[in-house]
């Protein structure tokens, strides 16, 4: 067996610089920066599967996306506004259009994103228990 001599110093290649890569975190706690609409889609996957749905993001104005009866949507509109329909036929759907902040930066901020967006999908959930 070889035995190989780490340079402890710096662990790249030489045709690379520490600097090339910008700033470097490493650590159980580092921060992470997401998308608004990443971080939408995993608060509904999660709420889904709470609630025992399942949400398919959706385009704004799209009719004619072959929906049937029984899909859950959600849509974002150019000022981040959330949008949850559930699909009554191809055409017709019952919404729930909700108004939120534009970005999210603390966990006070998320956790109250998840509590409205929990309101809604039950909203529409009773609702369509109604029907």
């Amino acid at each position: 067996m070889k035995n190989i001599k780490q340079d402890v110093g710096d662990s790249l290649r030489p045709e690379y610089r520490r600097a090339d890569f910008g700033e470097m975190v490493r650590g159980k706690y580092a921060k992470t920066q997401i998308e608004f609409a990443e971080l939408v889609h995993l608060l509904l996957t999660c709420i889904g599967e709470d609630e025992g749905l399942t949400f398919i993001s959706h385009s704004p104005g799209n009719r004619l996306a072959g929906h049937k009866l029984g899909d859950w949507t959600y849509e974002f509109d150019n000022a981040n506004r959330i949008t949850l329909r559930y699909w009554l036929s191809e055409f017709n759907s019952l919404e729930e259009p909700l108004s939120n902040p534009p970005c999210v930066i603390t966990n006070e901020a998320g956790s109250d994103l998840q509590t409205l967006l929990v309101q809604h999908v039950r909203g529409l959930k009773a609702r369509v228990d109604a029907l």
